[in-house]
């Protein structure tokens, strides 16, 4: 029986790590979060997307990325973008990395600013340590 052949129309980065002898060469689709930082290189781009398992490189071109509004990190959530391209288990153009060549990409869902919470309790403790820290410094350094 044969795992690698996946019969939803979305592939999972697992599933292109796994299989990815199978996937080679072929017309793929894969979503994910746009994470980390759009890489500009002249009239393509590289983006990072990560669909909670795995994040693939997709090489695509800078116009298609102008939908992007919000790319992923600590403070935001990332658009979800569904890419079609040529899956590259081994990308002779881009120095033999695992990689999607993008045909066309499309924003299925927008991201969104996340605001963390300041957290009280960890101020206050963080104030005691050093209230702490500073009190020995200065009772141990009489003694000396």
């Amino acid at each position: 029986m044969n795992f690698c052949v996946s019969h939803a129309d979305t592939v999972s980065s697992k599933e292109f790590i796994e299989c990815a002898k199978a996937f080679d060469g072929q017309t793929v689709t894969y979503s994910g979060e746009v994470v980390t930082a759009i890489m500009n290189r002249g009239e393509y781009s590289w983006i990072n997307l990560n669909d909670d398992y795995n994040a693939i490189g997709v090489w695509c071109r800078r116009q298609d990325l102008a939908q992007v509004k919000c790319v992923g990190n600590y403070e935001n959530k990332g658009d979800i973008l569904e890419v079609k391209g040529v899956f590259h288990r081994a990308c002779a153009e881009h120095g033999g990395e695992l990689d999607i060549h993008a045909e066309g990409l499309t924003v299925i869902k927008a991201g969104y600013c996340r605001k963390a919470p300041v957290d009280m309790t960890r101020i206050k403790l963080t104030a005691i340590f050093l209230f702490l820290t500073l009190s020995m410094i200065i009772i141990f350094r009489k003694r000396l």
